[in-house]
């Protein structure tokens, strides 16, 4: 699936790549180190949507008019096209399409051990929470269903997942 995606929209890859490199100083592709499955750390990517100054270890931006996410970045984020590099992680097998989001490690490192579980299975690229509520939801619902697809994943889920994480990207809801 990441390889027909990847070829598939190569093309809008490409334009976004350059896109952000005309309207904003600093590489296009943004890597970050997460945890993955069984706690193996790996450099997740993504398209670069804040200025390049802003530290990688940033907390997440919690409003739509963050003041460090570039005019276009902010496009790239309501659309969830900063995600499509993830992609590449997918093919290296570091990431499924679906499944709990990537942590940073320093979240990770606080987590309580009943926590620890979402790193059973690999990352995902979306997943219930994304489809369900997005960034308005609280975590502790963001971990409730990451724990409800992790006793319950399965092939149909997983294209559940997928077919609406389309409807939830059109919409934007909870996106910035």
């Amino acid at each position: 699936g990441a390889l027909i995606g990847l070829g598939a929209l190569a093309p809008l890859l490409l334009w976004c790549a350059w896109r952000i490199r005309r309207t904003s100083p600093g590489p296009a592709l943004f890597a970050q180190e997460r945890v993955g499955r069984d706690g193996r750390r790996f450099r997740m990517w993504k398209f670069r949507t804040m200025h390049r100054d802003t530290p990688p270890s940033a907390v997440a931006p919690t409003s739509r008019h963050d003041p460090r996410v570039t005019a276009y970045g902010r496009w790239l984020r309501a659309t969830s096209i900063d995600e499509l590099p993830q992609l590449w992680n997918v093919l290296h097998g570091e990431m499924s399409l679906v499944g709990p989001r990537p942590e940073m490690p320093f979240i990770v490192a606080g987590y309580d051990e009943w926590q620890r579980r979402r790193l059973a299975v690999k990352p995902g690229i979306t997943g219930l929470w994304q489809i369900l509520g997005r960034k308005d939801l609280p975590m502790h619902r963001n971990l409730q269903y990451d724990f409800y697809y992790i006793r319950n994943r399965s092939l149909a889920l997983d294209a559940s997942i997928l077919l609406r994480t389309a409807g939830a990207v059109l919409s934007r809801r909870g996106a910035f």
